[in-house]
């Protein structure tokens, strides 16, 4: 962060009440810290199983899935890599095709996530058959399956055409091997940076971080505190009168992953975004 914009968090911190959580790198004690909230350190009075991560299978090595094309790993011209969601591998070859990835991936109900599939058929205006290759594939717990098409927002009209054709067309997937299935998706959407933003890309990684890294009794300890709280409340609130900080900011990501709360706004959940329970 640039000294300048520094400089202006800490003068929001300030105005918003929470004086205590500009400029962290300074040196932080416990000594320093005012006592815990009752409320923050009664663990063993929460009981909530729901909050629990959910165990770790047998670890299998990663694969691809049903990918029907693998990018290079590296380009100079490009920010290909992959990210893994589960067992799998999932490609990306633009930043903005990684910002969406990783936003999917923290969709609640995410049964299955595919990137580069499937290979659907699309007809032009003079009747010849052309073939396009989706950059995700999602199926949902409900059986949902959708297919996913990310371009910039530029592109936005020429790519709605094409989806449109490609729905005209049955959504008619194409295997490796040339055999054709006709309903290979229920349905083809098209994301852009309008929606895959940086500030969704920020609050995703947290949402993903949280998953991992949260302490359960911290997190049933917080849902207590909340549901304490009036109306709406920032998120730095939660954050003060309470050591060590980083699990606390962990719990939070944590409920909002769950849905318990939510942000008031859309955009970048920060230490002064607006937060309510759900």
């Amino acid at each position: 962060m640039r000294h300048t914009h520094k400089i202006a968090k800490h003068l929001y911190l300030k105005r918003a009440g929470l004086r205590e959580l500009s400029f962290p790198n300074g040196s932080v004690s416990s000594v320093d810290q005012s006592p815990l909230p009752a409320a923050s350190i009664s663990y063993l009075a929460v009981t909530s199983g729901s909050m629990a991560a959910k165990p770790r299978s047998a670890w299998h090595e990663p694969d691809h899935g049903l990918a029907l094309r693998t990018p290079a790993l590296k380009q100079a011209k490009t920010t290909r890599g992959h990210t893994f969601y589960r067992d799998t591998v999932i490609y990306h070859e633009s930043g903005l095709e990684h910002r969406v990835s990783v936003v999917l991936q923290t969709y609640r109900g995410l049964a299955r996530l595919i990137s580069q599939y499937p290979k659907v058929e699309w007809v032009d205006e003079d009747g010849v058959a052309h073939h396009h290759t989706c950059d995700y594939f999602i199926e949902l717990a409900d059986g949902t399956r959708v297919a996913i098409v990310v371009k910039y927002e530029r592109k936005r009209e020429e790519m709605l055409d094409l989806i449109e054709r490609i729905c005209n067309n049955g959504i008619t997937g194409i295997a490796k091997g040339g055999k054709r299935t006709v309903g290979v998706a229920d349905a083809v959407v098209l994301v852009t940076n309008a929606q895959a933003t940086q500030e969704a890309f920020e609050n995703a990684y947290f949402l993903l971080s949280s998953r991992a890294h949260h302490d359960q009794a911290e997190c049933a300890a917080l849902y207590d505190i909340v549901q304490q709280l009036p109306g709406t409340f920032r998120f730095g609130q939660l954050l003060l009168n309470c050591w060590p900080r980083a699990k606390r900011r962990t719990a939070i990501w944590r409920l909002l992953d769950l849905g318990l709360i939510e942000p008031v706004n859309p955009g970048l959940i920060d230490e002064l975004a607006w937060l309510r329970a759900a």
